[in-house]
């Protein structure tokens, strides 16, 4: 029986480029998180404090911003310094934002009340929603290059 013969130029190439493409993928994935968690926190509001308020001026009490309530006498050192505890974390395809100061759900979060978006915080997931275009243009940006690393 004849038999005949196609050879596909490219075709072990392609399979080389298409093997190393999921780990370039994750590698971008993982910079495109860190980006975009950046991204995020440096939106006045959360990371950078917003403009000081009368609440951060006497008379007593009052509150130091890195230092706590000022009272009178003293001051109650209960600042746990909001603006530098914010951390990103990207494992794989999910990153994570965070902010270990024990008061961060009402001054960032779901909890925050009314008085504290007055003075200019924000929250965390509102400030992710409005950089949404944004967001999605970094990891945009990463898989593309993910995809021109590997040649494809």
């Amino acid at each position: 029986m004849p038999t005949s013969r196609i050879v596909l130029e490219g075709l072990k190439e392609t399979v080389e480029k298409l093997r190393a493409f999921p780990a370039e993928l994750k590698r971008g994935m993982t910079a495109a998180g860190d980006e975009a968690g950046n991204e995020i926190l440096n939106t006045e509001g959360l990371r950078n404090y917003p403009p000081s308020t009368p609440a951060n001026q006497p008379p007593t009490p009052y509150y130091i911003r890195g230092r706590g309530t000022q009272y009178a006498n003293s001051n109650s050192g209960s600042s746990e310094r909001y603006g530098t505890q914010w951390n990103v974390t990207t494992r794989g395809y999910t990153t994570t934002i965070g902010n270990r100061a024990s008061y961060a759900p009402f001054v960032g979060g779901d909890k925050q009340p009314q008085h504290m978006a007055d003075k200019g915080w924000r929250k965390l997931f509102a400030v992710a929603d409005q950089k949404r275009a944004e967001i999605q243009r970094i990891y945009s940006a990463w898989l593309e290059r993910a995809k021109r690393r590997v040649g494809l």
